[in-house]
């Protein structure tokens, strides 16, 4: 069994690229971590890992063999997820990533829901509006928000947002009320960036079709809640999504341009690609959708 669990570990330092990350996932040290590894390779009499440089890197050998561990890994997994599905009562961990203001207003509710269906799980949730990775991060699921990348993970679509334009009347009655998405060049419009991208254009929808507008102002973050609270305190106008202004009660913050449609964005959860996800995935991700359906 040593060498099977050596393999393992050998396929998760693979997927992680760092001992350090592995040590801490195991709970162990790192240096059992290498000696474990030093064991794989005078086993098979070959090296796996080339420690000449600063990076980890994985021999041609090294490459080679791990994709014989990733058929172990999923032997194991459909195993354990053969036992659960038996058994029907899913067990252990379940790491979840999302971005912080949908993990703050969204999830926290129908977590308590899900954990009163499923006591013997238990959830850890990582919340971050920096783009994570998936295995690296050693999430079950991933919750992102907008259009995806080109990727080798699994993505189910579980609901949708919708974008619209927000100001206080106070902003309003100082600055004049925009009648036309073109108003808005002449306003200080409060912009969301993600991780340095994002964009300095705001999209609208109406008969003529779609209209994109060049937007400036002197207030960028990277979460929407700051862009709330600056809309709230009168700063400027900011396109936000509805689960971050269903937490601000102010009768004084009000959508504008309300005539033309704005963007609705679609919500994923991403989780590796396997042969079968686990149950605990598969169980989780069917009740968000269900959950993101009914509210």
């Amino acid at each position: 069994m040593k060498s099977i669990d050596d393999m393992l570990l050998f396929s998760r330092l693979v997927e992680l690229k760092s001992f350090t990350a592995v040590a801490n996932e195991l709970e162990i040290s790192r240096s059992l971590v290498s000696k474990r590894i030093s064991r794989l390779e005078n086993d098979l009499g070959v090296q796996l890992i080339n420690r000449s440089t600063r990076q980890l890197e994985i021999t041609e050998a090294g490459r080679t063999f791990f994709q014989y561990c990733i058929q172990l890994v999923d032997t194991v997994q459909d195993a354990k997820n053969a036992v659960s599905e038996i058994r029907g009562k899913p067990k252990g961990n379940l790491y979840i990533n999302a971005p912080v203001t949908f993990g703050q207003t969204i999830l926290p509710t129908a977590i308590v829901k899900f954990l009163a269906a499923y006591p013997d799980l238990r959830i850890s949730l990582n919340l971050s509006d920096q783009f994570v990775d998936v295995i690296e991060g050693g999430f079950d699921i991933v919750i992102r928000i907008g259009t995806l990348k080109d990727s080798t993970l699994r993505a189910r679509k579980i609901g949708s947002t919708a974008l619209h334009v927000y100001a206080h009347k106070q902003y309003l009655a100082e600055y004049g009320t925009p009648e036309t998405p073109a108003d808005l060049q002449n306003h200080n419009c409060l912009a969301y960036k993600y991780m340095g991208g994002g964009s300095d254009v705001w999209r609208f929808t109406n008969a003529s079709g779609e209209e994109e507008i060049p937007i400036k102002g002197n207030f960028i973050a990277a979460n929407g809640v700051p862009l709330s609270k600056a809309v709230q305190a009168g700063l400027g106008i900011a396109m936000l999504t509805d689960f971050t202004m269903n937490e601000i009660e102010d009768d004084n913050v009000i959508r504008i341009l309300e005539s033309y449609s704005n963007q609705v964005v679609d919500i994923y959860a991403i989780y590796p690609t396997t042969r079968k996800p686990p149950l605990k995935t598969r169980l989780f991700i069917d009740f968000l959708y269900e959950y993101m359906s009914e509210n």
